[in-house]
């Protein structure tokens, strides 16, 4: 019985060790993908912004309920406050955050340290059944860390190489300050925000004739691990989010330094689910 020659036996050994690798590679990228909506882009200091002239205008009727059931309106004596607005049972309430200043305690009809705890409300009843469902828009405010990926990535004429669109298995976690503003009516609250932010994290790059410097000396394709840093800018509508990146990567392991385009700037678009608290 014949015998495979000794150098045909290691390139298949390497050819063999280099997918089982891949393969590796592409479930640990599918395992954090799969787990991220879980506790991805989650917000710490989440608010939004209550403005004097948004209640003054009369586009914001703040009603406040006090313990003993009373109702009356209220306003703030400040430019803005900061609160969180939920929906309860079709109607907007409003949890204040913390007013420490001294400021307009003794006016009753401002918003201050001294203003009993109550219930907050923004009022959007309609009078009858023929009148639209009302809505207003509130911005808010957040800093959003987060785990994602960017799958498609442009990648500019480098070295030996042509500019290309390619994909790359990756994980990456970011972080960001998040702008957005949400649409509040009796049926539902629907968000919409813009986070920036820089990213880091790993991912699959392909050695071959067409991405390396000296692809006449080329001998064998492989596979590299690389990290990948750079900025992120996510644009979504409560769970659904689109991701515009411009990163780096920096692969190591053999012949990393031929790689065309190790180092160079590329552009990138993915898609984030889960986007926390929404």
């Amino acid at each position: 019985m014949g015998h495979e020659p000794i150098g045909v036996s290691i390139l298949t050994f390497k050819h063999h060790k280099e997918k089982q690798m891949k393969a590796t590679f592409i479930l640990l990228v599918l395992l954090a993908a799969s787990t991220s909506s879980s506790f991805s882009q989650n917000r710490s200091r989440f608010y939004h912004i209550i403005k004097r002239s948004m209640i003054e205008s009369g586009y914001l009727s703040l009603v406040y309920k006090d313990t003993s059931g009373s109702i009356g309106n209220v306003s703030l004596c400040s430019e803005r406050r900061r609160a969180i607005i939920t929906l309860e049972r079709g109607v907007p309430v409003l949890d204040f955050w913390q007013i420490v200043d001294n400021d307009y305690v003794d006016s009753a009809s401002c918003l201050s340290k001294e203003t009993q705890l109550g219930r907050f409300e923004i009022d959007l009843s309609r009078p009858t059944v023929g009148h639209p469902t009302r809505f207003v828009v509130v911005p808010f405010r957040a800093w959003t860390w987060g785990v994602g990926t960017t799958p498609f990535r442009y990648r500019p004429k480098a070295d030996s190489s042509f500019a290309t669109i390619s994909t790359s298995l990756g994980v990456s976690i970011n972080f960001g300050r998040t702008f957005g503003w949400s649409t509040i009516s009796p049926r539902t609250i629907n968000n919409f925000s813009i986070t920036l932010g820089p990213f880091v994290g790993i991912s699959s790059v392909d050695l071959k004739r067409s991405t390396v410097k000296k692809p006449h000396e080329w001998q064998q394709d492989r596979t590299n691990v690389a990290v990948s840093y750079g900025l992120n800018a996510s644009f979504a509508r409560n769970n659904f989010g689109v991701v515009l990146s411009i990163g780096l990567d920096n692969n190591f392991g053999e012949d990393s330094n031929e790689w065309s385009y190790q180092n160079r700037p590329w552009f990138g678009i993915g898609v984030n689910t889960g986007l926390g608290i929404f």
